[in-house]
């Protein structure tokens, strides 16, 4: 689970996380939105209004199914929210396909019935580019790793990466994450980092 069942946020310095709730979807319309936030998400382009509704329903349903799911972002100094972070249900093939690599699908139902899978906990955020170049995203991904791996005791938590995504690159490195391979997501290639967990 993101959060435990009893628990209504977590803190970190700067910022405030919290389950995302329907209001919320204002504002990741907005940010799913724009291209340049949008470029390294999922298919690589821009959402629109009803992908967002998707999605938010999906996260819900996460919540619920999972107890996983992505978190609101909020600064502390002035409660805005500026983006999300959370952990993910991915499934992911165990045994690609000859000459492959293996595919991996955020919705368990869209992976294919006679696939042997393997579910991972996907940490991943996003957030409002005026939000950019100020440390949140790795505040965010060291706090909601740290409850992962001190609260939540997951035993494995990785990240997709987009290759050609230097700011996420970058904060990864900072975590000593490791690459272990990549996993196509709707037809595109993201490399496999795994969380350093002892």
């Amino acid at each position: 689970m993101t959060l435990a069942r009893d628990t209504h946020r977590i803190d970190s310095e700067r910022l405030i996380f919290r389950r995302i709730e329907p209001d919320d979807l204002e504002f990741f319309t907005q940010v799913h939105a724009d291209p340049e936030v949008a470029r390294y998400l999922s298919h690589g382009r821009p959402r629109a209004p009803q992908e967002s509704v998707a999605w938010l329903q999906s996260v819900l349903r996460t919540y619920e199914d999972f107890e996983l799911g992505q978190l609101a972002v909020l600064r502390k100094s002035d409660s805005m929210l500026i983006g999300r972070c959370g952990l993910s249900d991915l499934a992911v093939e165990a045994r690609a396909r000859a000459a492959a690599v293996p595919r991996g699908w955020y919705q368990r139902d869209d992976a294919p019935a006679d696939a042997q899978i393997v579910f991972e906990r996907e940490l991943g955020y996003t957030f409002h580019r005026n939000s950019w170049g100020q440390g949140y995203a790795s505040e965010a991904a060291r706090c909601v790793f740290e409850y992962a791996r001190d609260v939540l005791k997951a035993p494995r938590v990785i990240s997709l990466i987009h290759p050609e995504n230097n700011r996420s690159l970058r904060v990864a490195q900072r975590f000593g994450v490791q690459r272990e391979d990549v996993v196509e997501v709707l037809s595109r290639p993201f490399d496999r980092f795994a969380w350093p967990i002892p």
